[in-house]
């Protein structure tokens, strides 16, 4: 377990300033910064449950080191710590190279580490989950003890423990943490129920444990529904239409160890492509080999397969499914996946684990290197050296307001005072009088973003620009000076403006 515990925490520590922050960290470091009854009641009206802003209100009163650093290390140690109870679970299940094998793929897995290094708190949910996962898994194996009275020194007192301490740790830090609780229910109903004799004491002490935890949740959600500014769906809004490329780059993220940009979520260049068929396959041979052990090997399975099932298909009706809100269920998956380990001759499983964890962290190190983030540091830098007073920024993105200002503030770049607009015909307004229009494109949040070509069609309305100026990879710059002629350069899909005729 410490063994695990170091790798994982040197996966996430390692380099966790150097990516710049997002739409959603630039929340968290304005929530976490306002004085307490402010980080409690703006958490509150935003539909957040504000335990993990005032955790991060601590972390930067304390003034521990660089601020991008010191708010993304509570999520970095959260999820180093997810992957030691991945460890302990498939452990405590008799799998010794199959605990091996699920630390390092939760430890070392390109999003897991990703979410590792993001100043937000599914992390932090993940590993209370992940708790009450183990205990869960605990009461699987013992279901006639489980069935003791609670009051019983025979019954599984530190599974019921961690099972409740767990799924309420999961709920205080976040509203994402509800279908867990529906999860563990249905888990407990297919997995427990049929194996115990003392069905009513079962169900009697599994209602206690279930009402004591949504007694102690309840105060936080009641007052979050009467803080909220807007009806609590409406919240979801922002959210892209569920597609079969979408759905495949979550799954490939999540489950097959592929890098991903954490805005777009669009899939980044691996050599290791190979590698989601690998842990698939290692996954069907895990239950295969758990097959032995129906009732955990079940509660595995609805814990893999419930949310992200039940998430799809409400997206049929209003899109809800993003990588963040199954960040959890990959936990279940990499245990069955462990497992499969367990099918290869004892003499071999040694050297197994040892090309394992090196495919992994070769697997790992684009990460690193790759722009998992856009660059809004690098277009609030351009912007700056080029803008002059009156002139004004056109953006593709409602939410590219908020970074560009964000980054103005942390990096002193107030030379001059900058405007920003979403309409051309603003901008038109500002070329007529005489100053410059820079049209940025680039995704700001997670939301739909508008069609390059489209955007820059808007723009050629305005007149000629300048040669796309390049913000990283996913931020393009064009500027548009007052008076001048022609037209935009065409430009594709991928952001090259020579690629049309």
């Amino acid at each position: 377990m410490v063994s695990i515990l170091v790798i994982a925490l040197i996966a996430r520590v390692y380099a966790l300033g150097a990516k710049p922050f997002w739409l959603d960290e630039v929340f968290t470091v304005d929530r976490s910064a306002r004085p307490i009854p402010g980080v409690i009641a703006n958490a509150l009206r935003h539909h957040h449950i504000p335990s993990f802003f005032l955790l991060e209100h601590a972390v930067i009163a304390l003034g521990v080191g660089d601020g991008t650093f010191a708010l993304r290390l509570v999520p970095a140690v959260a999820g180093a710590l997810s992957a030691v109870l991945v460890f302990a679970i498939a452990w405590s299940m008799g799998g010794r190279a199959a605990a091996w094998l699920a630390g390092l793929l939760m430890a070392l897995a390109p999003l897991q580490v990703g979410f590792g290094q993001e100043a937000r708190s599914y992390t932090m949910m993940m590993a209370f989950i992940l708790l009450a996962l183990w205990g869960l898994i605990g009461l699987t194996q013992h279901p006639e003890t489980a069935a003791r009275r609670l009051t019983d020194p025979r019954a599984p007192r530190a599974s019921w423990l961690f099972y409740g301490v767990g799924t309420l740790g999961a709920l205080w830090t976040l509203g994402d943490a509800i279908p867990w609780l529906i999860a563990a229910t249905v888990a407990m109903t297919l997995a427990i129920l049929p194996r115990v004799a003392a069905k009513g004491r079962l169900l009697a002490n599994w209602s206690i444990v279930q009402l004591a935890i949504i007694a102690a949740a309840a105060p936080g959600y009641i007052a979050m529904l009467r803080a909220v500014h807007d009806h609590v769906m409406r919240s979801f809004g922002w959210i892209p239409p569920l597609t079969l490329r979408a759905g495949w780059a979550d799954a490939a993220s999540l489950y097959g160890l592929r890098d991903a940009t954490m805005v777009t979520m669009r899939l980044l260049p691996t050599h290791f492509a190979a590698i989601a068929a690998i842990v698939v396959v290692l996954a069907g041979f895990g239950a295969w080999h758990l097959r032995r052990q129906p009732a955990p090997l079940i509660t595995l399975v609805v814990a893999f397969l419930g949310l992200p099932v039940t998430l799809a298909l409400v997206s049929l009706i209003h899109p809800v499914l993003l990588p963040r809100y199954l960040l959890w269920s990959a936990a279940p998956f990499f245990i069955l996946a462990g497992f499969g380990v367990e099918a290869v001759n004892r003499r071999f499983q040694a050297p197994v684990l040892a090309l394992a964890a090196l495919l992994l962290m070769l697997n790992l190190l684009p990460y690193y290197r790759a722009e998992t983030k856009p660059r809004w540091d690098e277009a609030a830098a351009i912007l700056d050296g080029r803008m002059a007073p009156g002139d004004v920024i056109l953006v593709s993105d409602g939410a590219a307001p908020a970074m560009l200002a964000f980054e103005r503030q942390t990096r002193n770049l107030d030379r001059v005072p900058w405007q920003t607009t979403t309409h051309v015909r603003r901008a038109g307004k500002v070329l007529a009088g005489g100053h410059k229009v820079f049209a940025v494109y680039g995704p700001a949040g997670q939301g739909k973003a508008p069609n390059q070509a489209d955007f820059f069609a808007k723009v050629a309305a305005l007149g000629g620009t300048s040669a796309p100026i390049m913000a990283g990879s996913e931020i393009m710059i064009e500027q548009i000076d007052p008076g001048s002629p022609g037209v935009i350069a065409c430009s594709d899909d991928a952001g090259d403006p020579g690629a049309c005729p």
